[in-house]
């Protein structure tokens, strides 16, 4: 037999590093697809299990202008350290169409200046507990109590409430 020639089988298979990395790749692109769909059915889950609650609050003395701008759905924060209470709840209007603030706004007695009213709203919670007649809101560390005053804000108006009941929404 020459040197020249080597038998080959035409069938053989060469395998390489390269190889092995697109196979790697496959595999972890399968199981991140399977994760993912893992995660949003227990994310649906979650969601559907989370406890919703009224808390119930007022605001005393303040500009009628300043209130006005309070929107329905808009996001609740902690003044001090901007973490997240809820959103303003909301009720359907249907003499003017659409949904409205829970806010009710009321000429303030004795107020000290022209246009300033008192308001009686409703903040919507999630991810909380119930315990002692108190909610703690969860992600923000705060223990709300019947008579606890805060300070506020939403994205366009920063206020002082008192909240006067909470409860599990129905």
């Amino acid at each position: 037999m020459d040197k020249k020639q080597t038998r080959t089988s035409p069938l053989k298979l060469r395998w390489s590093a390269v190889d092995t990395m697109i196979v790697l790749l496959v595999i972890l692109a399968v199981a991140g697809i399977v994760v993912r769909i893992i995660y949003a059915a227990n994310e649906e889950k979650g969601v559907a299990q989370q406890a919703v609650y009224e808390v119930y609050f007022e605001v005393a003395e303040a500009h009628e202008d300043t209130l006005a701008e309070i929107r329905g759905f808009d996001a609740i924060y902690l003044y001090d350290n901007g973490m997240k209470l809820g959103h303003m709840g909301v009720y359907e209007d249907e003499a003017m169409g659409g949904y409205r603030p829970a806010l009710t706004v009321t000429p303030a007695e004795g107020a000290t200046g022209a246009h300033r009213v008192t308001a009686k709203g409703c903040m919507i919670c999630t991810n909380g507990s119930l315990t002692d007649g108190g909610l703690l809101v969860e992600g923000s560390g705060r223990y709300l109590t019947p008579g606890s005053v805060l300070q506020v804000r939403t994205d366009r108006v920063c206020m002082t409430i008192r909240i006067t009941e909470i409860r599990p929404h129905s």
